[in-house]
């Protein structure tokens, strides 16, 4: 657009140049024949030689003289016709590429439409992929969801089945569990009856046995007792500790006549051995006794 405008400012301004430049001939054309026209002296030489000869180059020069005005006019004009046209051009041109300028805008503008159409198209088409993909996930973990559900169920069911069929076992054998319990305490009371019937009459034995040895412990303390008439209506309680041969570990006094205590001891430890039962038992209830000493006066 500026080379254009440029172009046809140079070529207005060239027409102008030449338009005047032909103007200034003209003027100067018409002051050389001036001079002639008011030189007295030629005319009248002229009139002498030949008046109709001169009129008639004075009206040839005129007439060329007007020649060349129109002529010149004629080419301002055309000069200005084409200034005029070459505007006007321009101007058709100017708005030529204004239109296409607002052509070019316009295009730019719908293309960048159908850019964002076309990104907007790609874009929702992506969502609606994945929008689909999407649902197919769902659609796919949901079946997976009702598969692993339907599996539990199965696997619930079959525990379940199995709990029961453990619990009945079990409750069974609790069952037999307990009616063997039931039997084997029947059994167990029923040995135990009869072995506290035993045990009491073991107890008896054991406590007969116990009496008997300590009567024979007291008669070997007494046979071995020094005793006095001082001694007589006396007392004296004392704490035995035997060997399971009999042997006196310990003799302590638990209170009584001190001499008759004195006395005693000498009499327990007079004997090597004291009598004692063989029997375990026995000698548990025998290994440690008190006895109660009092003189046979």
């Amino acid at each position: 657009m500026s080379k254009l405008r440029i172009a046809l400012s140079i070529s207005l301004f060239l027409h102008l140049a030449v338009i005047a430049g032909l103007l200034i001939n003209g003027h100067f054309s018409k002051s050389k024949v001036t001079p002639e026209a008011f030189n007295l002296e030629p005319i009248i030489e002229a009139t002498v030689i030949d008046e109709n000869m001169l009129q008639k180059q004075v009206q040839k020069v005129k007439d060329e003289q007007t020649a060349k005005r129109v002529k010149e006019e004629n080419r301002v004009k055309e000069l200005e016709r084409r200034a005029t046209d070459a505007e006007k051009r321009r101007k058709e041109q100017e708005t030529e590429v204004s239109k296409l300028k607002e052509q070019t805008k316009k295009q730019q503008v719908d293309k960048q439409k159908a850019e964002q159409a076309a990104v907007a198209a790609r874009e929702k088409q992506k969502q609606e992929k994945a929008k689909a993909k999407q649902l197919e996930d769902d659609r796919k973990r949901k079946e997976l969801e009702k598969e692993k559900a339907e599996e539990q169920a199965k696997q619930a069911k079959a525990k379940r089945e199995k709990e029961e069929k453990a619990l009945k076992e079990a409750e069974r054998k609790r069952q037999d569990e307990k009616d063997k319990a039931e039997q084997e305490k029947i059994l167990e009371d029923q040995l135990q009856a009869e072995q506290a019937v035993r045990q009491q009459k073991r107890n008896k034995q054991v406590l007969t046995e116990v009496q008997k040895y300590q009567a024979l412990i007291k008669q070997t303390i007494q046979r071995n007792l020094i005793v006095d008439d001082a001694m007589k209506g006396k007392s004296c309680r004392l704490n035995i500790r035997l060997a399971s041969n009999g042997l006196v570990t310990q003799v302590t006094e638990l209170g009584g006549n001190t001499i008759l205590c004195r006395a005693a001891k000498a009499a327990v430890f007079k004997s090597d051995t004291l009598p004692v039962s063989k029997e375990a038992d026995v000698y548990q209830k025998l290994r440690e006794i008190n006895l109660t000493v009092e003189p046979e006066l």
